[in-house]
């Protein structure tokens, strides 16, 4: 189905980790310490929180059924939303100067991502492990991940992100919306290119 002459709304889906019974992080020396899976996803999120013409939907259950995200999902349409599903992945060895992934993608060509991100230390990984980002595609949705890199393991209440990352993240986030928001989907990727 393709719908010309109207631009997306962005919507950012973020889950809040129910893994934990009393999820908490702390910083030090620049590192968020603790539970940063998903603290440190909503710490970048909430940089850009007061963006107009934003649609941020703090998810839950992502560990088991992606409840959460299904929700998201039956309240905005595939046709006329670009998710941004905002998570945290595990810190590759050699990333010290990589401040955020790009993970499953889907519904927009790379050029799009290098275009908005332009100047930006990030990782552009095409199948990522998964998340709510399989559940959006499923559901026919454009969409893309951006990830805070951590390390010490995602359910753990010892991992560790780096703050610059999550700042950066806030503002690649930013760039993304404002890259995305005056696109229309068919213009983002061939798969929705009128034959």
């Amino acid at each position: 189905m393709l719908f010309i002459g109207c631009n997306m709304k962005i919507v950012i889906s973020c889950h809040m980790d129910t893994v934990y019974r009393d999820p908490f992080a702390k910083v030090i020396d620049g590192w968020l310490v603790g539970a940063c899976d998903n603290v440190a996803s909503i710490l970048a999120v909430s940089q850009i929180i007061a963006k107009p013409g934003l649609y941020l939907e703090l998810t839950e259950d992502e560990e088991l059924h992606m409840d959460g995200a299904r929700c998201v999902a039956r309240k905005h349409k595939p046709e006329d939303s670009f998710v941004i599903i905002q998570d945290v992945t595990v810190r590759g060895k050699g990333w010290n100067k990589i401040n955020f992934t790009i993970e499953n993608w889907y519904g927009i060509q790379d050029k799009h991502i290098r275009s908005a991100l332009k100047g930006f230390n990030y990782r552009m990984i095409k199948d990522g492990s998964e998340s709510e980002a399989w559940l959006y595609k499923e559901m026919g949705f454009a969409c893309l991940e951006i990830d805070v890199p951590v390390m010490g393991g995602l359910h753990s209440l010892d991992s560790r992100a780096r703050i610059e990352d999550i700042l950066v993240v806030g503002k690649a986030l930013d760039r993304l919306i404002d890259y995305l928001s005056d696109k229309e989907r068919s213009n983002l990727s061939d798969i929705y290119k009128v034959e």
